[in-house]
């Protein structure tokens, strides 16, 4: 193979100026997050192809839980968690909105178990552990003007 010599300088880089290589590339944060939100997965007996984990700006994760919560029998439960509220469980409202229903509380990175212990509270109406919000507002269908609903 020949190189044109007269297009050489055409395909010449300064990579002093175009490539910063001080880039930081430690993800150990985004490993550890990944690994916790895991063993929550795990402890409560799912695979994990129904969440996600997100990293980026700050750790948070989604989990779809089986089951109904008592209190919402007619809707899906997602779990929830961020590195600064902790855990949560939620449920999709009549507008596709997730709304939280309990909170946790205490440390925001608990123990896998301790996830799994109050998400099974979750399931008996065990919400000594959280608060729990039990607006029904937002779940009751709202009447439309013309008299159908």
């Amino acid at each position: 193979m020949t190189i044109d010599p007269d297009l050489t300088p055409a395909l010449a880089l300064d990579l002093d100026s175009d490539i910063d290589l001080d880039i930081d590339f430690d993800d150990s944060a985004a490993r550890r997050a990944r690994r916790y939100v895991r063993e929550v997965v795990a402890g409560i007996g799912l695979r994990g192809d129904s969440s996600f984990v997100e990293t980026e700006p700050h750790p948070a994760a989604y989990v779809a839980l089986d089951g109904r919560l008592p209190d919402f029998p007619d809707h899906d439960v997602a779990l929830l968690w961020n590195e600064s509220s902790g855990w949560s469980a939620a449920i999709e409202d009549r507008r596709g909105e997730l709304v939280v229903v309990a909170r946790m509380g205490g440390d925001p990175r608990p123990s896998a178990g301790a996830v799994v212990s109050w998400v099974r509270g979750l399931f008996r109406r065990e919400c000594a552990q959280g608060r729990s919000n039990r607006d029904f507002a937002a779940f009751v269908p709202s009447p439309r003007a013309d008299g159908f609903s």
